[in-house]
Order: C-alpha cells, then sequence, then structure tokens
C-alpha cells in the first residue's frame, strides 16, 4: 500500500533527479512540472527511499557533523575579526611552471583567519541554482 507519505517522497525524488532536471530543462523554465509516472513499483519504492533520504537531509541539515576544517587564525579572535571584508583562494607554487595559483582547499577569510581542508566537490556544491 502506498501512503501520501511515500507518494510525496517519490515526487521529491524525481523533481531532484539529476536525468529528470537534465531531460525536461527547457520545460522546467516555461511550465510547471509534471511528474512521469515509473513503469516497474521497485522503481517508485527506490525514487520514495531516495526522496525521504534528501529530504532528511534538507531538513535536518544542521545536525549532521560539520566537516573537520583546519582553521588558522593569528592570534586571540574577537568578534570583529569574524567581519568578511573580501575572502580569496590561498596561493601556492605550481610544481611544474613555479607560478603562483589558487590554492582551492584553502580560503583565506580575512587577514586573521585562513579555512584549510576544503575538499574539491565543494565548489561544485550550488545553492539555489
Amino acid at each position: 500500500m502506498i501512503s501520501k507519505q511515500d507518494l510525496f517522497f517519490y515526487i521529491y525524488g524525481i523533481l531532484h533527479s539529476p536525468d529528470y532536471r537534465e531531460r525536461y530543462a527547457d520545460n522546467l523554465n516555461k511550465e510547471l512540472p509534471r511528474i512521469p509516472r515509473v513503469r516497474k513499483a521497485e522503481d517508485f519504492w527506490a525514487f520514495s527511499r531516495a526522496g525521504r533520504a534528501l529530504g532528511d537531509l534538507h531538513v535536518n541539515y544542521e545536525t549532521v557533523d560539520k566537516y573537520p576544517l583546519t582553521i588558522d587564525a593569528k592570534g586571540k579572535l574577537t568578534d570583529a575579526d569574524y567581519r568578511v571584508e573580501k575572502m580569496k583562494f590561498a596561493k601556492i607554487k605550481d610544481p611544474q611552471t613555479g607560478k603562483s595559483v589558487n590554492d582551492r582547499s584553502a580560503v583565506i577569510y580575512n587577514n586573521k583567519i585562513t579555512l584549510r581542508g576544503i575538499p574539491e566537490a565543494a565548489w561544485g556544491y550550488i545553492v539555489n541554482g
């Protein structure tokens, strides 16, 4: 038996599917989304489970463990030290060319704080886009 919740999470899973978004990208820009019906029950349940897991991440994101960044701070920090003026990547020397290049694993937050250990995958994450 399929509950209302199962159906909700099926739709949630479908709408967040990269294949669905790519296939119907043109239509999604112009009109309300249409929800396809899958042919097999196991496909329905796969989307429903995926939608439920994704929904849990979206709702409870504040309860997950924080990513273990290294925070380099110069001296004792005050509240004023958390003000951002202009963030930028740290620089490293390219071993092949000897030129200075961006180190995408480290961000200079301001002149007192540097965040290190940022995974490359973080730069592919898009919020509300």
